[in-house]
């Protein structure tokens, strides 16, 4: 998350050796591209105070003028509705040196406001503490920019610019990683894209694009190499550069 989030920063399936590496191993539940902007959104919101305050709130009015603005959808109740389903969505990760690795679980957000105000009052929400400490941890995760994460058009797009994002800070910025992890990280539905060729065409050739056609507001650019086993495409590499600025 860089100058903004997963405005958070997203995690990585990295298998690039580095000390101490967080591996986001499995999200389970139903992540739509909305519930990820709004999970980046208010993570970036509250990142200053993140490791020192359990509970963050926030105006419901300032996430609709944010999102409306960005041209998002701010139909009646949608911001509950996202709260529920980012409450039941689940990651799991291992952190840790090698021969000491540590297995972590915790869903996304806990959240609460005034039943007759969902619109126009206050959401106070929460972070889950063992998650707030990877968000966090040094060269880990680093804030996204907020503004052009919301601008991204598809669930693919949003989770491939969190992802490389979170390494674009690295002294080494290249994500390397199995094509099934990735599927499971982008959440393609099973049954779906189940070819290479429709992977690539649906939704990551659309991400980078959008990434590569804006470098200067997505902070970076990005070139993606395939690797193959058996004449089959089995991991990508993806090589970020950062901007100038």
């Amino acid at each position: 998350m860089s100058g903004n989030p997963w405005d958070t920063s997203g995690p990585v399936l990295l298998t690039v050796p580095i000390p101490n590496d967080v591996i986001l191993t499995k999200v389970t539940g139903n992540f739509t591209e909305r519930d990820r902007k709004l999970w980046s959104f208010l993570v970036s919101a509250a990142w200053e105070d993140l490791l020192t305050k359990r509970y963050h709130e926030i105006k419901v009015a300032k996430i609709h003028a944010i999102f409306e603005a960005l041209g998002g959808d701010t139909s009646s109740g949608w911001i509950w509705d996202c709260a529920r389903r980012l409450s039941k969505t689940v990651v799991e990760w291992e952190e840790g040196p090698d021969g000491r690795r540590l297995m972590g679980i915790s869903n996304l957000l806990n959240a609460k406001t005034t039943k007759e105000a969902r619109e126009t009052g206050i959401l106070w929400f929460e972070i889950p503490a063992l998650l707030t400490e990877i968000i966090r941890k040094p060269y880990r995760f680093s804030r996204l920019r907020v503004h052009f994460m919301l601008g991204l058009s598809g669930k693919y797009a949003v989770t491939m610019y969190m992802m490389l994002e979170s390494v674009a800070n690295l002294k080494t910025p290249i994500l390397d990683i199995e094509l099934i992890k990735l599927r499971e990280w982008l959440k393609v539905p099973d049954g779906k894209m189940t070819r290479w060729v429709d992977v690539k065409r649906f939704a990551i050739e659309p991400a980078l694009k959008q990434i590569n056609d804006n470098p200067q507001a997505a902070g970076f650019s990005v070139k993606m190499e395939e690797i193959k086993e058996s004449r089959a495409v089995a991991r990508l590499r993806f090589i970020v550069t950062k901007t100038a600025e």
